[in-house]
């Protein structure tokens, strides 16, 4: 029995090519794996940012004006031009599209959170409650707003618009 130093040498050098192979072909697919999930996502955002924002405001709380204001400025999101009044009753929502997300200011007084929330849910909308720090003390408006999965709150302009470029990339 003679060993051939050479035909060992040819068949470590066989297994070594296969292992390299078997690298770059799971390295590889892994990155794909990776590239089609992000362009999933971006194509989801894109297509989420056409999604009409409706402002709303209830009963006799701020206008929302200067939030509405900065996000129509950034020119990326579809925003309606008017601000909806929801302070009688929640019919104005039926003429809404139901394809939107709803950013709603906060008041103490208002009693249709729990209507609101559940129309939104039914149509799986997203909303956005915008209040002042701290404004928000009935703990039955948290655990309504808790409720529901799609439901944030904001309290600063800016945290409104985090809020809603988050909310379009996962929805």
């Amino acid at each position: 029995m003679k060993i051939d130093i050479l035909k060992i040498w040819e068949f470590i050098g066989a297994l070594s090519l296969v292992h390299w192979l078997i690298i770059i072909g799971i390295a590889t697919l892994s990155w794909l794996l990776y590239i089609w999930r992000y362009l999933r996502l971006q194509f989801r955002f894109a297509k989420n940012l056409k999604r009409k924002v409706y402002f709303l405001k209830t009963i006799n709380n701020g206008s929302l004006q200067t939030e509405k204001d900065l996000i129509k400025k950034i020119k990326l999101f579809n925003v309606e031009n008017d601000i909806k009044d929801i302070s009688e009753d929640l019919k104005v929502l039926q003429n809404l599209k139901s394809n939107a997300v709803y950013i709603v200011g906060y008041n103490p007084e208002y009693l249709l959170y729990d209507k609101l929330l559940s129309e939104a849910k039914n149509k799986n909308i997203p909303i956005i409650i915008f209040a002042r720090q701290g404004e928000i003390k009935k703990p039955e408006h948290w655990i309504s707003f808790n409720g529901y999965i799609c439901c944030d709150v904001a309290n600063t302009s800016n945290r409104l618009l985090i809020i809603l470029t988050n909310i379009l990339m996962i929805v």
